[in-house]
């Protein structure tokens, strides 16, 4: 009959009766369909670990590692190694695992059937603060039919992660110092060929680098003051050249005169004077004016240069022979002038060795002198010529390396941008080398970053799956469903009218009698499928249960075994 408002509790009631075995029927055959699945469906135990992440044991701040890594990341590379067809064929080896379905099924079906069982979660953080297991720690679950083995799995797999945890940062560490080390010889090598480049554009323009200027200039200047000094000292040198050549005139003029008047009083007197004697007083002049001047051309040398000078040598080699020979030549003047007569020798009296002036010997003394200084101002005055020549090029070379500067900043400029570039990229990678080494032996000696198995693999005492508690909560909602849900449903599509109150909800008409149901053939045979449905459905029902604790009694005992 269709629902109305109003239905009072009976109705309700009714209504359930007249669903009655719909509502048996799915309170009998749900649960059972889900007791046959709870019995049926392979138990499968899971066994889980949870390995910590344990920070590297020196300080940062003291040795940083090169793995910068975060765990999920890491966790992603090593789960990939891990989870390898090799990796995992070489532990189902080890434990004997899926034996049956490695003989049915290809290796690849059977290895990505336990990939599917393996499970890896990453706990957050909180969780783990709260669980007291630092900051980062993951759990690794292993699904199996066998408890022991699914403990066994779990604890074989955890291994494989902290040795390869270990193997994956070692290598890490490894190919980073290799990377550096490799990065740092090629720089090494660019920065001894820029090195090289540099050494020998100084030595090639030395003298004109930007460094150098200053020192330039100041011996620039020195040379320019010598320059000054120079044209002085040979302005003066000059100035004193005329005033001894106008007085060697003079005294010339003077000795000729005094020849010319003893010429005439010899004449005069009718006598000449010897020839050795004449010889020896020509001799004996020129050559003490030569020794004269090489003297004063010593000293001027000796002023000015060191004893290794070849003139100076030469000089000293010439004076001890000159002064020999004048020294002979002395001699035999003095000879000489014992046989002059008493009217013109330079003797006077009897008395040996008492020598007379002759008239002119003061003034040539005095010319020989004067023309020994020069002699020595001659030779000062080409010395001064020769190093004012010395100092003129000597300032032209460094005007040169001056006027060139400029241009060899510029080049240096280039040259060391590219040197200082190269060297402060060496220097921060010989740095990195370093702390990749010292990073690199953190993490063989094992003081890094590490896998630490905090709860070990547990042996599971009840199955993972099927969770029987659940399905059968779920199997009975769902007979309700089924059951009362039907029940109601199917009287809401029927639109028979069952009594007065349904007769009086639909049509405002007094009812005055009722006509009772009238059992004929279709109503009798109706009645027979109806009890021969739910005979057969219950008949049924008990031979499916029959049959089923007969095959899976023993299964069954174990269970209930199990639950009490």
């Amino acid at each position: 009959m269709p629902l109305r408002e109003n239905m009072e509790p009976g109705e309700y009631l009714n209504i359930l009766r007249r669903r009655k075995w719909l509502i048996i029927f799915s309170f009998l055959f749900i649960p059972f369909a889900a007791f046959v699945y709870s019995v049926v469906t392979p138990e499968l135990f899971k066994s889980s670990t949870t390995i910590l992440v344990v920070p590297q044991r020196v300080p940062e701040g003291y040795v940083r590692s090169t793995i910068t890594m975060k765990i999920e990341e890491r966790l992603s590379t090593i789960q990939q190694q891990v989870m390898s067809r090799t990796r995992l064929t070489t532990v189902m080896d080890e434990l004997g695992l899926f034996k049956t379905e490695r003989k049915k099924m290809a290796t690849e079906e059977v290895v990505e059937k336990m990939r599917k069982r393996i499970q890896i979660q990453v706990a957050s953080s909180e969780r783990t603060r709260q669980r007291g297991e630092g900051s980062d720690a993951f759990t690794l679950t292993f699904i199996h039919e066998n408890p022991q083995m699914a403990m066994l799995t779990a604890s074989r797999l955890a291994s494989f992660f902290i040795d390869e945890n270990l193997k994956t940062r070692e290598q890490q560490a490894v190919g980073t110092s290799e990377f550096l080390e490799s990065q740092l010889q090629e720089t090494k090598a660019k920065l001894e060929l820029q090195e090289e480049k540099v050494k020998q554009y100084k030595l090639r323009f030395m003298g004109e680098l930007p460094q150098q200027l200053q020192a330039n200039l100041q011996i620039l200047s020195r040379l320019q003051d010598q320059m000054k000094s120079n044209a002085d000292a040979t302005r003066s040198a000059q100035d004193r050249k005329v005033y001894l050549e106008a007085q060697i005139a003079a005294l010339q003029a003077k000795l000729d005169a005094i020849a010319a008047q003893v010429s005439a009083a010899r004449e005069a007197a009718g006598g000449t004077s010897p020839d050795n004697a004449v010889s020896n007083l020509d001799t004996v002049g020129p050559m003490a004016n030569e020794l004269a001047a090489k003297k004063s051309q010593l000293a001027a040398l000796s002023a000015k240069y060191t004893e290794q000078y070849p003139e100076i040598r030469r000089l000293k080699e010439e004076i001890p022979i000159l002064e020999k020979l004048l020294e002979e030549a002395r001699r035999k003047e003095l000879a000489s002038g014992a046989a002059m007569p008493a009217g013109g020798a330079r003797r006077a009296g009897s008395v040996p060795g008492l020598f007379v002036p002759m008239p002119g010997d003061r003034e040539r003394e005095e010319l020989d002198r004067l023309k020994a200084q020069s002699l020595t101002l001659d030779s000062e005055i080409a010395a001064l010529k020769s190093d004012r020549e010395a100092i003129r090029k000597a300032t032209a070379a460094l005007e040169a390396r001056v006027e060139a500067s400029p241009k060899r900043e510029q080049e240096m400029i280039s040259l060391t941008r590219d040197y200082e570039n190269l060297k402060s990229s060496y220097d921060g990678l010989l740095q990195k080398k370093l702390d990749a080494d010292v990073a690199q032996n953190l993490e063989k000696r094992q003081k890094g970053e590490q896998f630490q198995i905090l709860d070990p693999a547990n042996l599971p005492q009840e199955p993972f799956t099927p969770n029987r508690p659940r399905i059968f909560g779920i199997a009975i909602l769902a007979a309700m469903l089924v059951g009362f849900g039907g029940a109601f449903g199917l009287e809401m599509l029927d639109p028979t009218l069952r009594g007065t109150s349904d007769f009086k909800h639909f049509f405002d008409l007094h009812v005055l009698g009722s006509i009772p149901t009238i059992r004929n053939e279709e109503y009798d045979r109706r009645l027979k499928i109806r009890r021969a449905a739910v005979m057969g459905g219950l008949v049924s029902f008990t031979a499916a249960l029959t049959v089923f604790l007969v095959i899976f009694g023993e299964k069954i005992r174990t269970i209930l075994q199990g639950v009490y």
